[in-house]
């Protein structure tokens, strides 16, 4: 049988393909670049035009999903993330960007999982040792946190994020610590190495948007520190039932403890528990620093700090003088 082709059909199905292509291409390349200067809505609403046309693109699939990140829209990013590491499963890249999904959905053991993937591929990825130490500390595997900044550090001395999570790990350490051996050397010693991490971050990080919020950390840091130092021997931060009374001491009241508000990354990610927070109330009726000893992430570990930075007490007084004293405060997160 023969064939017989039609010229100007061929020549239309040509320039329409053509156009089609020309068409995606520029669909593709508008979506990374709202991307890029923040326009996140914009960027989804592009982006997923481009992978209805072109759906074997991994790099779009991993744009469109940290773009739904960016709107807060977490099971979608997950699942835009996932194509595009089964598409390109050799990308450290994205092997780490879908930990981090996992991370902010609250799939620790995912997010640990993907991320020693990406390590498998780059064992100099600093993201991904920092996605893991993330979901170390949110298991309180204190240590874990710790070893895995040190690793994301030594890739990357500027990075800001990772000394923070070092310092945090460490805090922790010695929160956990706090009324059982606080006097100890071995306890102490956590709020020091936290204060120098604090103040390595402050000389190597040259590139640290985060440096209003590191020297606000370091500053809370050696408000505790100093005050430890004068007090070695007091119990300073057992709840009032487990210290022996002094007669010469009042012991502060607090007045009003306002609750600290939820955040929409905790509702989507359904987290829940207690948050631990060390507190200075300073004998001026102020509370004047704050330090997070065990946290939850997800934006409530600064709306708990924030909360306790509002409470109204009355000083306590050592022989009729206010003093400064240091208590734990704890708030408790509940999804209804």
């Amino acid at each position: 049988m023969k064939l017989v082709y039609n010229k100007s059909f061929l020549f239309f199905l040509l320039v329409l393909f053509c156009g089609s292509f020309a068409f995606a291409q520029a669909e593709r390349e508008k979506g990374i670049e709202l991307f890029k200067q923040g326009k996140n809505k914009e960027a989804v609403a592009a982006l997923e035009q481009t992978t209805k046309k072109t759906k074997t693109d991994a790099e779009i699939w991993n744009y469109l999903g940290l773009a739904y990140i960016k709107i807060n829209s977490l099971k979608k990013a997950v699942k835009a993330i996932e194509k595009a590491v089964s598409l390109n499963p050799q990308s450290a890249i994205y092997q780490t960007n879908l930990a981090y999904a996992y991370l902010l959905s609250n799939k620790l053991g995912k997010a640990r999982d993907e991320s020693t993937k990406a390590i498998m591929l780059n064992p100099q990825s600093a993201d991904a040792y920092y996605v893991r130490g993330s979901a170390a500390i949110l298991e309180a595997k204190y240590d874990e946190a710790i070893s895995d900044a040190d690793r994301a550090i030594a890739a990357n001395t500027d990075y800001a994020s990772a000394y923070t999570l070092k310092s945090d790990a460490m805090l922790s350490k010695f929160g956990r610590g706090i009324g059982v051996n606080l006097k100890s050397e071995e306890n102490s010693k956590w709020l020091t190495e936290s204060k120098e991490v604090l103040e390595n971050c402050l000389k190597n990080c040259k590139n640290n948007s985060q440096v209003q919020i590191q020297q606000e950390r370091l500053e809370a840091v050696n408000a505790f520190y100093d005050y430890y130092s004068r007090r070695k021997n007091a119990n300073l931060a057992l709840p009032a039932a487990q210290t022996l009374p002094n007669p010469n001491v009042t012991p502060l009241r607090i007045l009003s403890k306002p609750l600290p508000s939820y955040t929409d990354k905790a509702r989507e990610a359904q987290v829940s528990g207690s948050i631990t927070v060390l507190v200075l109330f300073a004998g001026s009726g102020r509370v004047t620093h704050t330090i997070v000893l065990k946290g939850l992430g997800y934006g409530l570990n600064e709306n708990a700090g924030n909360a306790a930075q509002k409470i109204v007490f009355e000083p306590a007084k050592e022989n009729e003088k206010p003093i400064s004293q240091i208590k734990i405060v704890e708030y408790s997160f509940k999804i209804y």
